[in-house]
């Protein structure tokens, strides 16, 4: 009987190196979702004006989604056999994305999501570019699933603004 744990190495056959590059890079991602979850936190508790309905339904709509998307991507870096961040501190030294805080003005909050999303984007792509590359297409694949919902939605709320 086999009683060897499940490692890289013998589990998931992938490079050790190639998939710590993945982690890095997922980490990243997970800390940029952080920062950005927080800041559409923000938005949809403190939007005020003419759209506020519209602007708090979509804000709270959103954030709830990349709470999802943030749970998966952590569960995803220990499939791999590394550890998630998981201090804010670590979030704040690994994001491109900055806090925003005081700001209430529906379209203000809108430009920041919509800059918000596609900076999220831009690191879904290093993160499944990292993952193609080591041959890992189950990362890949589900940071392409996540990437699809966010481009829509940039989108949705691009429209909104116009």
């Amino acid at each position: 009987m086999n009683t060897s744990k499940a490692t890289l190495a013998n589990h998931l056959k992938l490079d050790n190196k190639a998939m710590k590059n993945v982690s890095d890079k997922m980490n990243d991602l997970l800390s940029d979702y952080h920062i950005f979850y927080q800041n559409v936190r923000g938005f949809h508790w403190n939007v005020k004006g003419e759209n506020f309905f519209d602007l708090h339904v979509k804000f709270e709509e959103l954030y709830t989604q990349l709470y999802e998307n943030i749970d998966e991507l952590a569960e995803r870096i220990v499939t791999i056999g590394f550890k998630p961040l998981h201090a804010y501190s670590d979030y704040l030294k690994n994001t491109i994305h900055k806090e925003i805080t005081d700001v209430s003005d529906g379209d203000q909050c809108v430009k920041h999501v919509i800059d918000g999303l596609g900076s999220l984007a831009q690191s879904h792509r290093k993160a499944a570019k990292a993952a193609e590359e080591a041959d890992d297409i189950a990362s890949a694949d589900l940071l392409t699933r996540f990437v699809g919902d966010i481009e829509k939605r940039m989108w949705m709320f691009t429209m909104f603004s116009k």
